[in-house]
């Protein structure tokens, strides 16, 4: 027997094998065809005694369901016997069970045809490579089945089919005289009482066996086993570890990108003679690219069931060998598959790892030589063959710029952060297999505040949620029955996950409101008006024609609340803040300081609506000119991404400054830094409310006089009145660590150090600004 193949490590002899038509197998069954060519060279992805799963054209024979078609003389090299109950499955995951048969034909080399309910059961794709071996088991007889039925059917014809079908699992799905039957439940595969399981149980067990099967197999006899009927309800009871068939209706959030899919995938696999008739050639390849969890291999998986494809997967520099040309033979013995077994998907993810821009500091001869070989071969592939290559990738512009073109990857297809309404899909359907009890109301909130997570994402909020459910119910001893996600399993959920496409800059989650800023009233209103109208009134804005401020600067002197402001607004806004502080940007190496303002309008935009608060954005945007070459290419980066060509759609650039005239004026012109708001020292009724927020944290003596002290604190901003509140616990502190409380004297004497640092001529300078109208 040939050597099989190895994506990790290529082979360098090609596995031969007889092809031709299949003939009869078990049960007078036909097998399905062999591939044209008799050189075919399985393309190497897994290691020995993996087969390729490919299709038989006996799935509507109810005999042949649960068969395993192999050739016979691959079943004696591998120690096997036709008619044995075999297990098969992907290496290191749950298989499934089926009955050995030899088919009378010839059929490739390292290839097993199954029916389309076993490739179901198993969650297998065609191409999928599968170890086959003995099961080590016995079935046993059913004791009970409960079945459903799309429609009425006899008794007898259902029990006809079960016995037909010998080897049943819950899970199993096939039809017989036009009625469509699912297998829901088998007696004894209920899950144990939750009540009675602890989270650290070691359950270890059945996964770590080696023939773990994803339901466990059944022999079905009329006579030996109870059989229940439910007429109209087709649901698997427990699918416990039941595979998910992946479909386009299991996706959610990408409905725009589903049917460019569609209509550009299926037809050139399923129907490529139409494009004869008008003398082209359908687009043979498609980029994928977009933020890690949005869905792209997903996506790829429906298309591949949905179309019934054989589909190859590349995982990007998983096939990357370090001897001379073993990397490109392995592209060709792939793309050579992709021919043999039409129609024929090949999914290269992170492509951008195998084929980088070969003028790149990260390319070298050995990736020059692979791009090479990647663009022949997608040259090569005939106007008339059913073979489509997707390529997925997070760097879109690290992929060699020869492959972006009509012809080789001609479709790109953005796979992006979903918005609102996507965000409500992708719930709805995690939320349609949790039991719950959240309104529908409450899913929309839900919805509506996880800006800026992708679907990955919101299945960990779920995920996460169910074990917070799980871990209540354990601790109250609940029935499995009675355990349900409440809404506040999701809020707990949401405070623990953060979106990952804001993992790579800094992201801070304020705990500030608007009751921790002490006075300040008409500046909140304004705020409220700029920020949270455009929010909760889109209709408002959109039917008077008025765009909501792009950009707020808050100007005032040091110490007067600024940040805080900024803080308190994002929280009750509810949105994404993403604090960036202006000489933390500069970077010695030129362009690195552009790149990294770029990357933040980026993630902002991605996680949008949020603000993007410029703390200091003096240090960033003095007047060009005044400053170094590298100062001004970072303004200049820093005005194109407010106001460019790329729409800034859901982002609040918010900026406070303590020097504003040495702020560049482009920067405040309308359309940027629209806003100007003065953010001024406390007056007597914001002082009191400052010291009433720092006494509620404190043990105040009640000698202590908070109106006088108000009185006293004028011309002092609100970061000194915080610093004499605690100046004054720190002298108690001083006196006795058994003190019991702050008293007027501590206070007396913090007033006598206090040093105001806002002076006449400093706001005169603000009041002159004011007046100036910049």
């Amino acid at each position: 027997m040939p050597p099989k193949a190895n994506l990790n490590a290529p082979v360098k002899k090609k596995a031969g094998g007889t092809t031709g038509s299949s003939g009869a197998g078990a049960n007078g069954t036909p097998g399905s065809p062999a591939p044209a060519s008799s050189s075919v060279k399985p393309a190497q992805i897994s290691a020995s005694k993996s087969f390729i799963v490919r299709p038989s054209v006996s799935s509507k024979n109810l005999k042949a369901i649960m068969n395993v078609y192999m050739n016979l003389s691959e079943i004696r090299s591998i120690g096997l016997s036709a008619g044995e109950i075999v297990h098969l499955g992907k290496k290191g995951e749950r298989g499934v069970v089926g009955v050995l048969t030899p088919t009378a034909g010839p059929i490739a080399v390292d290839t097993i045809e199954i029916s389309n309910q076993l490739r179901q059961l198993g969650g297998f794709l065609l191409g999928d490579r599968v170890v086959v071996s003995k099961y080590s088991g016995r079935p046993s007889f059913a004791p009970s089945v409960t079945i459903g039925t799309d429609q009425e059917i006899e008794e007898k014809k259902i029990q006809k089919a079960l016995e037909s079908v010998g080897i049943v699992c819950a899970g199993l799905q096939f039809e017989s005289d036009g009625v469509k039957l699912a297998i829901r439940q088998i007696g004894g595969d209920d899950l144990p009482d939750m009540a009675s399981l602890s989270l650290d149980d070691d359950a270890t067990t059945a996964t770590n066996s080696k023939h773990a099967t994803t339901a466990t197999p059944y022999f079905f006899q009329a006579s030996k086993t109870k059989l229940t009927i439910t007429p109209g309800e087709m649901d698997i009871d427990n699918r416990g570890d039941l595979p998910d068939i992946v479909r386009y209706s299991s996706i959610g959030g990408l409905k725009k990108q589903i049917a460019m899919l569609r209509s550009k995938i299926e037809l050139p696999l399923h129907q490529p003679s139409l494009f004869k008739r008008f003398n082209m050639s359908p687009d043979r390849g498609f980029l994928l690219h977009g933020p890690p969890g949005t869905g792209k291999t997903m996506l790829l998986r429906a298309v591949a069931n949905e179309t019934n494809a054989h589909v190859l997967t590349i995982n990007g520099p998983s096939i990357v060998s370090k001897y001379l040309g073993e990397t490109e033979s392995a592209l060709r013995d792939i793309f050579e598959e992709a021919r043999s077994y039409q129609p024929a998907i090949i999914f290269i993810d992170e492509i951008d790892a195998l084929v980088p821009k070969r003028d790149s500091d990260e390319s070298g001869e050995a990736e020059s030589r692979v791009v090479s070989t990647l663009l022949t071969l997608m040259d090569g592939m005939g106007a008339s063959g059913r073979v489509v290559v997707i390529g997925a990738t997070n760097r879109p512009n690290s992929i060699d710029p020869a492959l972006r073109r009509p012809g080789r990857f001609g479709q790109e297809i953005e796979i992006g952060i979903p918005d609102v309404e996507g965000r409500l899909e992708i719930l709805s359907i995690q939320l349609e297999r949790i039991p719950h009890t959240l309104k529908e109301e409450e899913i929309n909130n839900l919805a509506a505040k996880t800006h800026g997570y992708v679907g990955a994402d919101i299945y960990a909020v779920c995920r996460d949620a169910v074990m917070r459910a799980v871990q209540r119910g354990l601790d109250k001893s609940m029935n499995e029955k009675d355990m349900f996600v409440d809404v506040q399993d999701f809020e707990n959920a949401l405070v623990d996950i953060r979106p990952s496409a804001m993992r790579e800059i800094f992201l801070e989650t304020p705990k500030v409101h608007w009751t921790d800023v002490g006075g300040q009233e008409p500046i909140k209103q304004t705020l409220k008006e700029m920020v949270e109208w455009p929010l909760s009134h889109p209709d408002t804005f959109l039917r008077l024609g008025v765009n909501a401020p792009r950009g707020i600067l808050l100007y005032g002197p040091p110490g007067c609340s600024k940040t805080l402001i900024a803080k308190a607004l994002a929280t009750e806004a509810g949105l994404n803040f993403l604090a960036v502080k202006g000489p933390e940007l500069f970077n010695k190496f030129v362009g690195e300081s552009e790149r990294a303002v770029r990357e933040i309008f980026s993630k902002a935009r991605a996680a949008s609506p949020s603000i993007i608060f410029f703390d200091e954005i003096d240090a960033l945007s003095t007047a060009r000119g005044s400053a170094e070459a590298g100062g001004d290419r970072v303004l200049t980066s820093l005005l194109n991404e407010m106001d460019g060509i790329e729409a800034l759609n859901g982002v609040i650039i918010l900026a406070a400054t303590n020097l504003p005239d040495t702020i560049d004026s482009a920067l405040m012109r309308p359309g940027r830094l629209d806003r100007l708001v003065y953010v001024g020292p406390p007056d007597l009724d914001a002082r009191r409310k400052i010291l009433q927020i720092q006494f509620r944290r404190m043990s105040i003596g009640s000698d202590v006089d908070i109106e006088d002290l108000s009185v006293r604190t004028e011309g002092c901003s609100g970061a000194e009145v915080v610093s004499l509140c605690q100046e004054a616990g720190l002298l108690a502190m001083n006196e006795s660590l058994d003190i019991d409380c702050v008293s007027k004297r501590h206070f007396e004497e913090a007033l006598s150090k206090l040093k105001r640092a806002i002076t006449k001529e400093m706001l005169e300078y603000f009041d002159e600004f004011s007046k100036s109208g910049r």
